[in-house]
Protein backbone atom coordinates (compact mmCIF):
# COMPACT_ATOMS: atom_id res chain seq x y z
CA UNK A 1 0.00 0.00 0.00
CA UNK A 2 2.83 2.45 0.83
CA UNK A 3 4.41 1.81 -2.58
CA UNK A 4 1.14 2.70 -4.32
CA UNK A 5 0.87 5.93 -2.32
CA UNK A 6 4.46 6.90 -3.10
CA UNK A 7 3.90 6.26 -6.80
CA UNK A 8 0.74 8.39 -6.73
CA UNK A 9 2.62 11.26 -5.04
CA UNK A 10 5.46 10.94 -7.58
CA UNK A 11 3.02 11.11 -10.51
CA UNK A 12 1.19 14.11 -8.97
CA UNK A 13 4.49 15.95 -8.41
CA UNK A 14 5.59 15.22 -11.97
CA UNK A 15 2.27 16.58 -13.29
CA UNK A 16 2.48 19.70 -11.12
CA UNK A 17 6.09 20.18 -12.21
CA UNK A 18 5.01 20.05 -15.85
CA UNK A 19 2.30 22.66 -15.26
CA UNK A 20 4.79 24.97 -13.53
CA UNK A 21 7.32 24.41 -16.34
CA UNK A 22 4.84 25.27 -19.15
CA UNK A 23 5.60 29.03 -19.33
CA UNK A 24 9.35 28.29 -19.41
CA UNK A 25 8.78 25.67 -22.13
CA UNK A 26 6.90 28.21 -24.23
CA UNK A 27 9.73 30.72 -23.81
CA UNK A 28 12.32 28.04 -24.65
CA UNK A 29 10.49 27.16 -27.88
CA UNK A 30 10.45 30.71 -29.28
CA UNK A 31 12.29 29.95 -32.47
CA UNK A 32 14.47 27.47 -30.53
CA UNK A 33 16.69 30.41 -29.51
CA UNK A 34 19.35 29.73 -26.91
CA UNK A 35 18.31 32.89 -25.05
CA UNK A 36 14.79 31.52 -24.54
CA UNK A 37 16.17 28.18 -23.36
CA UNK A 38 18.54 29.86 -20.87
CA UNK A 39 15.82 32.25 -19.63
CA UNK A 40 13.41 29.37 -19.04
CA UNK A 41 16.04 27.33 -17.21
CA UNK A 42 17.11 30.27 -15.04
CA UNK A 43 13.50 31.07 -14.14
CA UNK A 44 12.82 27.48 -13.08
CA UNK A 45 16.13 27.37 -11.17
CA UNK A 46 14.47 29.71 -8.65
CA UNK A 47 11.49 27.45 -7.85
CA UNK A 48 12.22 25.86 -4.44
CA UNK A 49 11.70 22.39 -3.00
CA UNK A 50 10.41 19.18 -4.51
CA UNK A 51 8.02 21.09 -6.75
CA UNK A 52 10.97 23.01 -8.20
CA UNK A 53 12.87 19.74 -8.68
CA UNK A 54 9.86 18.35 -10.58
CA UNK A 55 9.52 21.51 -12.70
CA UNK A 56 13.21 21.47 -13.65
CA UNK A 57 13.00 17.76 -14.53
CA UNK A 58 9.93 18.40 -16.71
CA UNK A 59 11.64 21.33 -18.45
CA UNK A 60 14.94 19.58 -19.13
CA UNK A 61 13.25 16.32 -20.20
CA UNK A 62 11.68 18.34 -23.03
CA UNK A 63 14.54 20.69 -23.92
CA UNK A 64 17.88 18.88 -23.46
CA UNK A 65 19.29 16.34 -25.92
CA UNK A 66 18.77 13.73 -23.15
CA UNK A 67 17.40 13.91 -19.62
CA UNK A 68 16.59 10.45 -18.30
CA UNK A 69 14.11 9.66 -15.53
CA UNK A 70 15.58 9.68 -12.04
CA UNK A 71 17.96 12.57 -12.75
CA UNK A 72 17.65 15.64 -10.51
CA UNK A 73 18.58 19.32 -10.82
CA UNK A 74 18.45 21.24 -7.52
CA UNK A 75 17.58 24.85 -6.68
CA UNK A 76 19.63 27.54 -8.42
CA UNK A 77 21.14 25.20 -11.05
CA UNK A 78 20.66 25.39 -14.81
CA UNK A 79 22.09 24.29 -18.17
CA UNK A 80 23.40 26.78 -20.74
CA UNK A 81 23.45 24.42 -23.75
CA UNK A 82 20.52 22.38 -25.15
CA UNK A 83 22.89 19.65 -26.34
CA UNK A 84 23.67 18.50 -22.78
CA UNK A 85 22.86 14.90 -21.84
CA UNK A 86 21.96 13.71 -18.34
CA UNK A 87 21.66 10.00 -17.67
CA UNK A 88 19.51 8.18 -15.12
CA UNK A 89 20.31 8.71 -11.47
CA UNK A 90 22.54 11.75 -12.02
CA UNK A 91 22.16 14.36 -9.29
CA UNK A 92 23.11 18.03 -9.63
CA UNK A 93 23.42 20.07 -6.43
CA UNK A 94 22.39 23.67 -5.83
CA UNK A 95 23.81 26.66 -7.73
CA UNK A 96 25.55 24.73 -10.53
CA UNK A 97 26.00 26.00 -14.10
CA UNK A 98 26.47 23.31 -16.72
CA UNK A 99 27.35 23.86 -20.38
CA UNK A 100 27.65 21.24 -23.12
CA UNK A 101 28.17 18.20 -20.92
CA UNK A 102 27.39 14.50 -20.87
CA UNK A 103 26.71 13.37 -17.29
CA UNK A 104 26.88 9.59 -16.98
CA UNK A 105 24.59 7.39 -14.90
CA UNK A 106 24.66 8.06 -11.15
CA UNK A 107 27.05 11.03 -11.40
CA UNK A 108 26.85 13.13 -8.23
CA UNK A 109 27.64 16.82 -8.44
CA UNK A 110 27.87 18.88 -5.25
CA UNK A 111 26.78 22.53 -5.00
CA UNK A 112 28.39 25.48 -6.83
CA UNK A 113 30.06 23.35 -9.51
CA UNK A 114 30.71 24.75 -12.99
CA UNK A 115 31.07 22.46 -15.97
CA UNK A 116 32.19 24.54 -18.94
CA UNK A 117 31.73 23.77 -22.63
CA UNK A 118 35.42 22.92 -22.94
CA UNK A 119 38.50 24.95 -22.10
CA UNK A 120 38.21 27.47 -24.93
CA UNK A 121 34.51 28.35 -24.89
CA UNK A 122 35.21 32.09 -24.75
CA UNK A 123 38.15 31.91 -27.13
CA UNK A 124 41.86 31.95 -26.45
CA UNK A 125 44.31 34.57 -27.67
CA UNK A 126 47.10 32.04 -27.23
CA UNK A 127 45.46 29.72 -29.78
CA UNK A 128 44.37 32.46 -32.16
CA UNK A 129 40.63 32.02 -31.55
CA UNK A 130 40.15 35.24 -29.64
CA UNK A 131 36.78 36.29 -31.03
CA UNK A 132 34.90 33.04 -31.48
CA UNK A 133 33.58 30.39 -29.17
CA UNK A 134 34.99 26.88 -29.37
CA UNK A 135 32.29 24.67 -27.89
CA UNK A 136 33.43 21.21 -26.82
CA UNK A 137 31.47 18.50 -25.02
CA UNK A 138 32.77 17.63 -21.55
CA UNK A 139 32.00 14.06 -20.45
CA UNK A 140 31.69 12.93 -16.84
CA UNK A 141 31.75 9.13 -16.49
CA UNK A 142 29.34 6.93 -14.55
CA UNK A 143 29.47 6.88 -10.74
CA UNK A 144 31.76 9.91 -10.52
CA UNK A 145 31.51 12.37 -7.64
CA UNK A 146 32.36 16.06 -8.17
CA UNK A 147 33.07 18.03 -4.96
CA UNK A 148 31.78 21.43 -3.86
CA UNK A 149 32.90 24.41 -5.94
CA UNK A 150 34.84 22.42 -8.54
CA UNK A 151 35.35 23.81 -12.06
CA UNK A 152 35.41 21.17 -14.79
CA UNK A 153 36.78 22.03 -18.24
CA UNK A 154 37.97 18.58 -19.39
CA UNK A 155 36.61 15.02 -19.41
CA UNK A 156 36.45 13.04 -16.16
CA UNK A 157 36.32 9.24 -16.35
CA UNK A 158 34.02 6.78 -14.60
CA UNK A 159 34.26 6.01 -10.88
CA UNK A 160 36.30 9.15 -10.12
CA UNK A 161 36.39 11.63 -7.26
CA UNK A 162 37.08 15.30 -7.95
CA UNK A 163 37.90 17.08 -4.69
CA UNK A 164 36.15 20.26 -3.60
CA UNK A 165 37.43 23.43 -5.21
CA UNK A 166 39.43 21.53 -7.83
CA UNK A 167 39.95 22.91 -11.33
CA UNK A 168 40.07 20.16 -13.98
CA UNK A 169 41.93 21.27 -17.12
CA UNK A 170 43.32 17.86 -18.22
CA UNK A 171 41.37 14.63 -18.85
CA UNK A 172 41.01 12.46 -15.74
CA UNK A 173 41.36 8.67 -16.25
CA UNK A 174 38.77 6.18 -14.93
CA UNK A 175 39.05 5.37 -11.23
CA UNK A 176 41.13 8.45 -10.34
CA UNK A 177 40.96 10.82 -7.40
CA UNK A 178 42.06 14.36 -8.24
CA UNK A 179 42.40 17.51 -6.16
CA UNK A 180 43.82 21.02 -6.44
CA UNK A 181 44.18 23.89 -8.87
CA UNK A 182 45.04 22.60 -11.36
CA UNK A 183 43.68 19.19 -10.37
CA UNK A 184 46.33 16.53 -9.89
CA UNK A 185 45.96 12.81 -9.36
CA UNK A 186 46.13 11.65 -5.73
CA UNK A 187 47.41 8.13 -5.05
CA UNK A 188 44.79 5.91 -3.45
CA UNK A 189 45.37 3.03 -1.05
CA UNK A 190 45.13 -0.38 -2.70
Amino acid sequence: MATGFRETVRVLLAGLGTVIALPALVIADWGRLDEGFILGGQALALVPGVIGDAARAAFYARTLALFEPGAAVRFGSYFSKRGARVHAGAGIGAYCVIGLADLGPRVRIASRVSITSGLHYHGSAARGVEDRDVVERVTIGANTWIGEGAVIGADVGANCIVGMGSVVIQPVPDGSTVMGNPARRIPTAA
